[in-house]
């Protein structure tokens, strides 16, 4: 990224212009504080779910086929073709635009934000599962009955991996912070975190206890967090350093493959407990303290961050989706908006930061940048003379703006990619904390937006 160029423009013109935006908004209180869920009946079964491109949460069902929820609550049900029961698992936002998801029985799906659906067969067996957008601007997937990770492009064509270790039944994928796809092999046997890069390589990593590691997604840490299917949380470092955290009193298990996101707060969340007799959603920090709430409904599956700054929860058994905040009053706010997901040379990206004051303190340092796909690296953003913004690299973040009181401000500037920059996930943060201190520490945070996003050449 050294080789860029930033300038401020006028976020409004940008709206004229025509952009596509994607909004994540962020409240972060200091503590998780007791939380509100709400429930919307459905009439499928959900199991997984995810934020579309369209403001809405997309989620598959085991008897309708992909349904849709509004954050005001209105849902739509589609059918897909061939349908059979017990058969959709995960689902994921393209970088095309549509939804992706996994069949079971016959391969994978996608559905336009319209609701029409294109199937793509795979051999019988394949039993794909998890499913994510990769840096490559393919879709990969788990594919626990052929052992294997697969790889789709929006236009369909499929190419598949075998696993070094047989029956290994790959479970969760996502992508992570340093250009490769991270997956979970559940089986007892296996106990194993993967990784595999954009072309085919592929890497194991021996977790130490003998759980059954389920879903996968990537931190704001630059680390990866997993969770068991019995009373654990994982986490492991780009570098195969794997640290665990027990859940309290935990009988839980997890079952579908999207039951653990990055949450809006900089947490992440996931599911808990699953079960007819008791159902909970979990938070841990990067810190490893962990918070439950019981949830009224029976069997949560999947779990994902919506576009509203709360999280979003199917209830299988129930017919069900909820959704969770948390009911502590933010002290401070950020938001964090971008005009895509997957980016390419010479393509101009534009941030909003907006800037909310809370109750005390007053005095905050407030940060804007990125993390690069290290993990341990922060580009920071400066402003300059003239309006211009420039931008530091470090191991530490650089204020924006440093010991100021805070207002309503709305922070516009913008980047565009030259091509000499690592292909992979990026994270965009926006970021406050108390004036003068360790930004880095959790106790110092007062709040934290983050988005990911893939850069292709």
């Amino acid at each position: 990224m050294r080789s860029g160029e930033f300038r401020v423009i006028p976020w409004r013109g940008l709206l004229a212009a025509g952009a596509v935006v994607l909004v994540l908004s962020v409240g972060l209180a200091r503590g998780a504080g007791a939380a509100t869920i709400t429930e919307y009946p459905t009439t499928g079964a959900p199991t997984g779910i995810t934020a579309g491109p369209d403001g809405a949460l997309w989620f598959t069902e085991w008897i309708n086929g992909i349904g849709r929820i509004t954050t005001a609550g209105a849902i739509t049900e589609f059918p897909v073709p061939h349908y059979s029961y017990d058969s959709l698992r995960s689902i994921t936002a393209g970088p095309d635009g549509a939804l992706w998801f996994t069949r079971w029985d016959t391969g994978i799906g996608r559905i336009t934000t319209a609701g029409i659906a294109t199937e793509f067969a795979l051999p019988t067996g394949s039993s794909p599962h998890g499913i994510t957008a990769g840096p490559d601007g393919a879709l990969w997937f788990t594919e626990a009955g052929a052992n294997k990770i697969g790889r789709i492009t929006t236009a369909g064509a499929i190419t598949e991996f075998p696993l070094p270790t047989s029956s290994s039944n790959p479970n969760g994928i996502t992508a992570g912070p340093d250009g490769a796809l991270w997956f979970t092999e559940s089986a007892a046997s296996a106990r194993r975190i993967g990784r595999i890069t954009t072309d085919g390589t592929i890497t194991e990593f021996t977790i130490p206890s003998f759980h059954y590691p389920t879903g996968i997604t990537a931190g704001p840490d630059g680390a990866l967090w997993f969770n068991y299917m019995y009373g654990g949380i994982g986490r492991i470092t780009t570098a195969g350093v794997v640290t665990e955290f027990l859940i309290p009193n935990a009988s839980s298990w997890g079952y579908s493959a999207a039951d653990i996101t990055a949450g809006p707060d900089g947490a992440i969340w996931f599911i808990a407990e699953t079960s007819t007799v008791s159902s909970k959603i979990g938070r841990i920090t990067t810190a490893g303290v962990i918070t439950e709430f019981a949830v009224p409904g029976d069997f949560p599956m999947g779990i994902t961050a919506g576009p509203d700054g709360a999280l979003w929860f199917t209830e299988h058994n129930s017919f069900k989706i909820g959704r969770i905040t948390t009911d502590t009053a933010p002290t401070l706010a950020a938001a964090v908006s971008l005009n895509g997901s997957a980016f390419h040379t010479g393509q101009q990206i534009t941030y909003q930061a907006t800037l909310t004051p809370g109750s005390t303190p007053t005095q905050v340092d407030i940060y804007l940048g990125v993390l690069l796909p290290d993990g341990m690296t922060f580009l920071s953003f400066v402003p300059g003379p003239g309006g211009t913004i420039t931008f530091a690299f470090g191991a530490v973040p650089v204020p924006f703006a440093a010991n100021v009181t805070l207002t309503s401000t709305v922070v516009p500037f913008s980047y565009t990619f030259t091509g000499t920059e690592p292909v992979g996930t990026y994270y965009t943060y926006a970021g406050l904390a108390v004036a003068g201190s360790d930004p880095l520490q959790a106790a110092n945070q007062l709040s934290l937006g983050v988005q990911a996003f893939q850069f292709t050449p």
